[in-house]
C-alpha cells in the first residue's frame, strides 16, 4: 500500500507541476513536469496536430501568468506507466478536458505526452 501511494504522489506531483507552470508562465517550472521529448496533441477543424512540448512552453510564456485550476477525472497505473485526465480551468475563461501519459524512471514520474480538446 505504502509503494502505491508513493506511486500516486509522484504522478499527482507531475501534474501539479504542470498547472503550477500555468500559474507561473515558466517554462522553467514545465521541463520538469515533462520529459525533454514529450508532445502535445489538440484536434482542430478534424485535424489531428502534435507538436513538441516546447510549443506549450511557449504558449505559457506569451500569456502570462494565470488562475489554473483542476480537478482529477482518472488515474490509471499499469506498473512504470500511467493515464491521468483532468478537468481544467486557464483564467476561468477556458476549460479543457486534458489526458496526460506519464512513465517512471529512476522513481521520477515525467508526463510524456498530452492531449486535450476545448469543453
Amino acid at each position: 500500500m505504502m509503494k502505491q501511494n508513493e506511486t500516486i504522489q509522484g504522478i499527482l506531483n507531475a501534474i501539479e507541476l504542470y498547472a503550477e507552470a500555468g500559474r507561473k508562465a515558466s517554462r522553467e517550472l514545465g521541463e520538469k513536469a515533462f520529459t525533454p521529448e514529450a508532445t502535445m496533441s489538440w484536434v482542430e477543424k478534424g485535424v489531428i496536430t502534435t507538436v513538441p512540448i516546447n510549443a506549450l512552453f511557449d504558449v505559457l510564456e506569451q500569456t502570462g501568468e494565470e488562475e489554473v485550476t483542476y480537478t482529477i477525472e482518472d488515474v490509471t497505473i499499469a506498473g512504470n506507466i500511467a493515464f491521468v485526465r483532468i478537468s481544467s480551468s486557464f483564467s476561468k475563461l477556458t476549460t479543457f478536458n486534458d489526458m496526460f501519459t506519464l512513465a517512471e524512471q529512476d522513481g521520477e514520474w515525467k508526463i510524456v505526452s498530452k492531449i486535450y480538446s476545448v469543453k
